[in-house]
């Protein structure tokens, strides 16, 4: 009897090795495969990246020159939140609009600038870009904005400096892609969206 159980104990023993070993090696194997797919994606997505920032069209003007004297620090500082405004629009522009042709692009920089002119909304376009309760513009919660970082083009900059300076439409405040907006006066609908006045 004692025989007996030695030899089943044998038996267990080599089944346990044997499998214990198997399912070791398999795991390893599968990790590895993980990890390797993980490398290539990211690496994929790195480039993909890469393209698109070399595809993305930008202003020569927007580009600082360093300055010494501190009139020219602090002209150079108001020339960076103006373009930095300006860039904020263009990119607002692209994600709400960049399906829609130029006059359209331009009404939905309208609505940034007429919003920032007026009383009842904040005075900076980040702030009226990312006005909250409730969100102002869905593309700034669905990730669309940081998307439009990379197609964002020379069109849409113009578009944000030469509305700032002088509208095509100053009396837009809202804009809807499915209907028009329950706050406001119903005012016209281009391309895909719906616009209204205060």
């Amino acid at each position: 009897m004692k025989e007996v159980g030695s030899f089943i104990e044998h038996i267990r023993n080599i089944l346990e090795n044997t499998i214990v070993k198997r399912i070791v090696e398999e795991t390893i194997l599968v990790l590895f495969l993980v990890c390797l797919c993980s490398v290539v994606i990211n690496v994929v997505h790195e480039e993909e990246k890469l393209k698109m920032a070399e595809d993305t069209v930008l202003p020569e003007r927007y580009v600082m020159l360093h300055s010494t004297s501190a009139d020219d620090e602090q002209e150079e500082i108001r020339n960076e939140i103006y373009y930095g405004e300006i860039e904020e629009v263009a990119l607002i522009v692209q994600a709400e609009a960049g399906n829609q042709d130029e006059l359209g692009k331009r009404y939905v920089a309208d609505v940034i600038w007429n919003r920032v002119d007026d009383k009842d909304f904040p005075d900076k376009p980040l702030d009226v870009i990312y006005q909250i309760d409730p969100v102002q513009f869905a593309t700034t919660v669905d990730g669309a904005i940081e998307r439009a970082g990379y197609t964002v083009t020379e069109e849409d900059f113009q578009i944000a400096l030469e509305e700032r300076e002088s509208r095509t439409n100053s009396e837009i405040i809202y804009f809807r892609t499915d209907r028009y907006s329950d706050s406001g006066t119903t005012a016209f609908k281009y391309g895909d969206h719906y616009f209204s006045t205060k």
